[in-house]
């Protein structure tokens, strides 16, 4: 078996022996984790089943015969009072009495009715209650019977009357405390839940977290020991430490893979720095070839375009004889592509002196809205014919810039303005101020630009969806090249455009003479 045959089978065999050790130890620590998390909604969920059966049932049993011995006591008193002296009104009071008593025991029934503890207790109150109203609806509104029979009877109803109350009374008090008792045992349960779930809880975090502990301490013997040797190692390559390896022979198989990797890492790493300056070397000429290139390739093609230019002129304005319709149709095309060619030239040569040496400019005081105002009379024979309307608003406004420069961004925004609008669309330009800045917006209903392109846009050679589906001639430079004037400017270039709607682009660029004084709005003034 090879030397790699060999790493392979032991990674996969220490691979299987620490992924079973770590799923038992996470599997382990989940079991308890669980368990704790459990635990606490358990014993709350118990102590909530005890408060319930306390606060809804034995509270309430208190309270109703507290009610009811309060009532009977009453109405016995009542009773009393109107048989010594019949007042008016004793019936309507008696009545009230025993209807207090008819809902109490009512309440008793629908709260104990059912408990085997309770139930005789209840129906012995009851009954005692139901007898003993019986005997007060008789005899209320009357005196004791006079004569000796008389009275012999009705001292015999007094006295069962009198022991159906104290019945009544008894069995009242032990359903009271029958009930209390009830709920004591159910607040001793609940305070020994408490203490007792509490030690348990501390108890198993504190068994969780030592077993987590342990466990950690295991495994990073196992596992992290190894790892720190080998981020040791590449902290020293790190450094500056070239050409120390990985030496780590202990721990899974998997750690011992990966240094293997990590030392063949950085033998490519060593061998491809050992050739790196070589390689820049050989790139920095690339690119010095390509400029020259380009250079070259562009001076060489403005001479005879300059010569097929002169001669279209001439020829166009009848200095070799007049021409007919279809020969100027002919001169006009090849003058317009000439036209098209001499200004890619231009911009690959733009484009070349930015990636060289930057661009240069010259920051003198440039009034910008001459500027704006000769691209716009330039690029009228553009628009006459083609049915789009060019219209300009401008302000006389001194800014710090280069003139040839900010008339070439200027005349790209407008151009392509114009180049990008459909017959009967609009074109607006703007000059405006604003603080420390001056705006050149252009605005057209054109054809606009998807959202998803938009990033894009300022791209070298980048040209829109909607442009290539229109056939729209065009290189994609216009736009690079206007950013890197707007940024050589200490300006910026922004736009904001809506697919089958139309574009604007805002070129800002800085103010001539600009102080730090400010106006009551902020912005600033120049100096007197």
């Amino acid at each position: 078996m090879t030397g790699p045959d060999r790493v392979s089978t032991a990674g996969a065999d220490g691979a299987e022996e620490v992924s079973h050790i770590l799923r038992r130890k996470s599997r382990d620590v989940l079991v308890l984790v669980v368990a704790v998390a459990l635990l606490g909604p358990i014993l709350l969920l118990t102590q909530y089943v005890l408060s319930q059966q306390a606060n809804t049932i034995y509270t309430p049993v208190v309270e109703t015969t507290d009610s009811l011995e309060i009532a009977m006591s009453w109405a016995q008193s009542d009773l009393r009072t109107d048989r010594a002296s019949i007042l008016p009104g004793a019936a309507n009071q008696l009545a009230a009495r025993q209807r207090e008593s008819r809902l109490a025991l009512e309440e008793l029934q629908r709260l104990v009715g059912d408990d085997p503890e309770f139930a005789p207790t209840l129906d012995r109150m009851t009954s005692a209650a139901q007898s003993w109203w019986r005997y007060a609806d008789s005899v209320v509104g009357t005196t004791p019977a006079p004569g000796e029979v008389g009275a012999r009877d009705s001292l015999a109803r007094n006295a069962a009357a009198l022991t159906t109350f104290n019945v009544l009374l008894d069995s009242t008090d032990s359903l009271h405390d029958t009930a209390i008792e009830k709920r004591e045992v159910i607040r001793t349960w609940r305070n020994a839940i408490l203490v007792g779930g509490s030690v348990l809880a501390i108890a198993a975090i504190l068994g969780v977290s030592i077993m987590i502990v342990r466990d950690t301490r295991r495994t990073a013997a196992l596992i992290a020991t190894p790892i720190e040797e080998l981020d040791r190692m590449a902290r020293s390559d790190a450094g500056g430490g070239r050409g120390t390896r990985s030496t780590a022979n202990r721990g899974p198989a998997e750690i011992r893979a990966l240094a293997a990797a990590f030392n063949d890492l950085l033998d490519t790493r060593d061998q491809y720095e050992r050739g790196r300056d070589e390689y820049v070397r050989r790139l920095e000429e690339l690119d010095r070839q390509k400029d020259d290139f380009l250079s070259t390739v562009s001076h060489e093609l403005r001479t005879p375009l300059a010569s097929i230019i002169g001669y279209s002129e001439l020829l166009e304005d009848g200095d070799a004889g007049e021409l007919s319709g279809q020969q100027l149709h002919l001169m006009s095309v090849i003058r317009r592509n000439a036209d098209r060619l001499r200004g890619l030239i231009e911009n690959l040569l733009v484009l070349s002196r930015i990636e060289g040496r930057g661009l240069e400019i010259d920051h003198s005081r440039v009034e910008l809205g001459a500027v704006v105002t000769g691209v716009v009379e330039s690029l009228e024979p553009q628009v006459t014919g083609s049915g789009v309307t060019l219209r300009a608003d401008l302000v006389a406004v001194d800014v710090e810039g280069d003139a040839l420069q900010l008339e070439r961004a200027v005349t790209n925004l407008v151009s392509n303005a114009i180049k990008f609008t459909p017959e009967g669309g609009e074109v607006d330009v703007r000059l405006t101020t604003d603080c420390a800045m001056a705006t050149v917006e252009v605005a057209d209903t054109g054809i606009g630009i998807p959202a998803a392109e938009q990033e894009h846009l300022g791209t070298r050679f980048f040209r829109s969806s909607t442009a290539q589906s229109g056939s729209i001639p065009g290189t994609g430079l216009g736009l690079s090249i206007v950013h890197a004037i707007a940024d050589s400017h200490g300006g910026r270039l922004t736009f904001d455009s809506t697919e089958d709607e139309g574009t604007a682009f805002r070129l800002t660029i800085p103010l001539w003479d600009e102080s730090t004084l400010t106006d009551e709005d902020g912005c600033a003034v120049s100096s007197p």
